[in-house]
Order: C-alpha cells, then structure tokens, then sequence
C-alpha cells in the first residue's frame, strides 16, 4: 500500500475526526481539510462534497458531485457514489468478506471486491449497512437501520432487515428501468 495513502488515512481518522460538524462554526473549513485528506485516498471525489467527523474512506473509492458522507460512517474500497447522495450517521458500505475455509474451520484472508455502485439522487438513513455487490438505483431512499444485501431499483422507497422495497416514490423513473 502506498504510504500517501497511509498518511492521508491516518490524517482522516485523527485530524478528521476532531473537527466539528459541517453544520458548527467552522465546519466548512472542517469540510475542505477532510475533503483534501480524502483525495490522498480515494480515485476521485467531485466538486461540493461533504465528508463529516469520523467517517472513513478506503482506496479507489468515487465520490460524484455534491455526494455527502455521514459521521462516523464506513466506506470500503471501490465503491461508487454517482453523485447528488447524502447518507445519515453510521452507514457501513462493505464491498469485501472474510474467507472461510470449510475444512479447518477458520477465516482466512479477504475476498475479492465486489463493488457497490450508488445511484444518482440517492438518500441512506441512518445505521444503513449496505453488503458486497449491490448496485442502489437513481432516486431511491433506504431507511434508517436497513440491511441492504440485493440490489434495489430506482425510484423507490425501501427498508428493513433484509431491505426490501416498500413503496414506489417515483413512478416513472422506477418505469424506466424495466422497459426494454
């Protein structure tokens, strides 16, 4: 690992970290040192983000525009914000597991990154943990607390444990994805 990106990390987790709130006096100031120190680390991240108190960021992550990172949140290596996104404290997106060796009973190693992808428009509450692979949909809201292991479509409104969709919110947009 490159020790840029080492630094820019251990910079993000104590520097970061300490810094107030977007919201607090001084919080935009907050803003561009934690934005900088990201840049060491992820492959790109667009004009007019926010990236809170404690949130971590790993390699080859891609930030669109005006995509904003939730306190304390966790955001794992290759995935993909396309942008106009704002998440809630304590989201987790993973995009690798644990291997799991069947014959000695261990785990051992990482698995490969499977990416998650982010659509444009796109609102995560709070507590959200988003797993390995998932592609979230344009215009799409997930609620607080939500365990996201599939895919979710465009234009709705979806939540739970495991996340479902529960309504559709917009109905052209969700339209337009099946339409062949």
């Amino acid at each position: 690992m490159n020790i840029k990106v080492n630094i820019n990390k251990l910079m993000l987790a104590t520097i970061g970290k300490i810094l107030p709130l977007h919201r607090h006096p001084g919080g935009g100031i907050a803003n561009r040192v934690r934005v900088f120190f990201a840049k060491g680390i992820a492959k790109s991240i667009g004009e007019g983000c926010n990236i809170e108190r404690g949130a971590e960021i790993q390699e080859d992550c891609v930030l669109g525009d005006h995509t904003g990172i939730g306190p304390n949140s966790l955001v794992q290596q290759g995935t993909i914000f396309k942008g106009y996104c704002m998440m809630g404290p304590n989201v987790h997106i993973y995009t690798t597991g644990h291997k799991y060796d069947k014959d000695s009973h261990k785990f051992d190693g990482m698995t490969e990154v499977k990416p998650v992808t982010i659509g444009k428009n796109v609102w995560i509450g709070y507590g959200v943990i988003i797993l390995p692979g998932v592609t979230i949909g344009d215009n799409t809201i997930i609620g607080a607390g939500s365990v996201v292991s599939k895919s979710i479509p465009s234009g709705v409104m979806a939540a739970g444990n495991p996340c479902i969709v529960k309504k559709v919110i917009d109905e052209e947009i969700h339209n337009s994805e099946f339409k062949t």
